[in-house]
C-alpha cells in the first residue's frame, strides 16, 4: 500500500482518537504517504472531541457529509453496530474506501460485506515500511495508544506490532 499505491481510507472514531491522544501529526502522515483520509462529518462534529476546537483539514482529513439516503440506512442499526460504526461501513462500501478501525464487530461486518479493512497500528507499520516514519517513533506512538487504550491495544497486540516494525518489546 506504499505511496505508489495510494488508497482511500475511512477513519473510524476509535482510530482518530487513538491518533489525536497520542500523536495527532501521524494523521498528516497518513494522508500524505497512504491515501486520502475521509471521515464522516457526524463522527468529527460528534464523537472526536479532540477536534471540537482544531481545523481537521490541516491535518489532510476530508469531512464526508453523507447523503440522506446513507444516514437514514445508518439510522436503521445492524445488530451490534453503533449509528456511526454502521455510517462508516455504509460509506466504505458505497465508496470502495478501506475502513480503518480498531472495533471488532465493524470489522467483521466489513469482512461480511467485502470491504477492506485495517487497524490502526497497521497502518502506522505501513508508514514504517514506507519510510514515512521513523520505527522509533511508530514505537512511541504504539506505546501511548497502548496506554490509554489496553482493553483494545492489549500488550499482546503491541508486541506484534513492534514486530512488525522491527523494535524489540521491553516487556
Amino acid at each position: 500500500m506504499g505511496s505508489s499505491r495510494r488508497t482511500f481510507l475511512l477513519m473510524d472514531a476509535n482510530v482518530l482518537i487513538d491518533f489525536c491522544d497520542s500523536d495527532r501529526t501521524v494523521l498528516s502522515l497518513i494522508s500524505k504517504h497512504l491515501g486520502t483520509v475521509h471521515v464522516p462529518l457526524p463522527i468529527l462534529l460528534e464523537e472526536v472531541d479532540q477536534f471540537k476546537d482544531f481545523d481537521w483539514t490541516e491535518l489532510g482529513i476530508i469531512g464526508v457529509d453523507p447523503s440522506l439516503e446513507i444516514v437514514t440506512l445508518a439510522a436503521q442499526r445492524r445488530a451490534g453496530l453503533s449509528f456511526h460504526d454502521h455510517l462508516c461501513l455504509l460509506l466504505a462500501r458505497a465508496n470502495g474506501w478501506t475502513c480503518v478501525t480498531n472495533d471488532g464487530r465493524l470489522r467483521r461486518e466489513c469482512a461480511t460485506e467485502g470491504i477492506a479493512t485495517l487497524w490502526g497500528l497497521e497502518v502506522v507499520a505501513l508508514l514504517v515500511e514506507d519510510g514515512a516514519l521513523p520505527a522509533k517513533a511508530a514505537e512511541a506512538v504504539g506505546r501511548s495508544i497502548q496506554s490509554a487504550n489496553p482493553k483494545f491495544i492489549t500488550p499482546q497486540v503491541l508486541d506484534r506490532f513492534l514486530k512488525r516494525i522491527g523494535v524489540r518489546s521491553k516487556r
